[in-house]
């Protein structure tokens, strides 16, 4: 048998194997849109930001966060999640969502480029965006709960993470965001 022959076939018998594992390991299908809600959420962050750079509101907004989570949390059994999960993921959501604004005021600071005033305002517009969307982020939230423990858990996420995300504020807040999402120890 010529030496290239044999070559190629102690690397497919050594690395094969490999390959096949990393295709077993592929995220399940739940996690793709779960990430694209939480992404989606905080594109509108950019809204929020342009928004707060021309009104000059704070970033910081404890009350609307409270409302926020109150609602998620009332909403939480009609979605077969508990109100302590649903509460730590929204705080992970606003979280990140901050993390953005945060990035994109500096940015414009630091630029001196002053952004376009966002199509709609905060309280009508962005607002309604955010909570119509809250539904879809606790439905794949709740779609992705049984895969939470497994010990891939975290390379899933962080693979989906960057598979999806092209801004490095976003993948950055994304990170953040879903930094939460597996659990180290299984639930009782």
């Amino acid at each position: 048998m010529p030496k290239l022959i044999q070559i190629t076939f102690f690397a497919l018998a050594v690395f094969a194997p490999g390959l096949y594992a990393a295709n077993t390991q592929q995220p399940p299908a739940q996690l793709q849109p779960l990430i694209a809600a939480m992404e989606q959420r905080l594109e509108i962050a950019n809204d929020v930001a342009r928004s707060k750079w021309h009104s000059g509101k704070p970033v910081q907004d404890s009350e609307r966060e409270r409302q926020v989570i109150q609602n998620a949390e009332s909403r939480a059994s009609e979605f077969e999640l508990g109100a302590d999960d649903v509460r730590d993921f929204m705080t992970a959501q606003m979280e990140a969502n901050k993390m953005v604004q945060y990035a994109r005021l500096e940015q414009w600071r630091d630029t001196g480029h002053s952004p376009e005033k966002p199509d709609v305002n905060l309280t009508d517009g962005i607002r309604g965006r955010l909570d119509t969307l809250l539904p879809v982020l606790m439905q794949s939230y709740s779609a992705f709960q049984p895969y939470r423990s497994d010990a891939k858990c975290a390379g899933w996420v962080q693979s989906e993470i960057q598979r999806q995300a092209s801004d490095p504020v976003i993948e950055t807040a994304l990170q953040r965001a879903g930094g939460d999402l597996c659990r180290t120890t299984p639930s009782p």
